[in-house]
């Protein structure tokens, strides 16, 4: 299946909404609840973390003969800053979608008010 495609129509999602609205997704085009699959997840999550791990040995070095509260706050500040960024990105570009539990999304009924004078 393509990346970010809904299995239903076939329409494309954007890589932003995908990221954004991850439990919340809705084709726009058919209206569908989608899911991003537990393959892209956990993906997405194993590339954060080795990300995060890589940054965490890299600045510790970097930082490891510096006294006090520095020398353990960089590290972990930017491992989990790049843990974060990395799991987006790659669930942005991996995201498998598939259709959610659940029923179709009501069409939205503009409401207007009656103002009686």
């Amino acid at each position: 299946m393509a990346v970010r495609k809904c299995p239903n129509c076939g329409a494309v999602m954007p890589a932003g909404s995908v990221a954004v609205y991850s439990y919340d997704l809705v084709c726009a085009s058919c209206q569908r609840p989608l899911a991003i699959s537990e393959l892209s997840r956990n993906l997405a999550a194993f590339a954060g973390l080795a990300a995060g791990a890589i940054v965490w040995w890299i600045v510790t070095l970097r930082f490891a003969d510096q006294p006090g509260a520095l020398g353990w706050v960089w590290p972990v500040f930017l491992a989990y800053l790049a843990a974060s960024v990395v799991a987006a990105l790659t669930l942005m570009l991996v995201a498998n979608l598939e259709l959610g539990d659940g029923d179709p999304m009501p069409q939205s009924v503009a409401v207007t008010s009656h103002v009686h004078h």
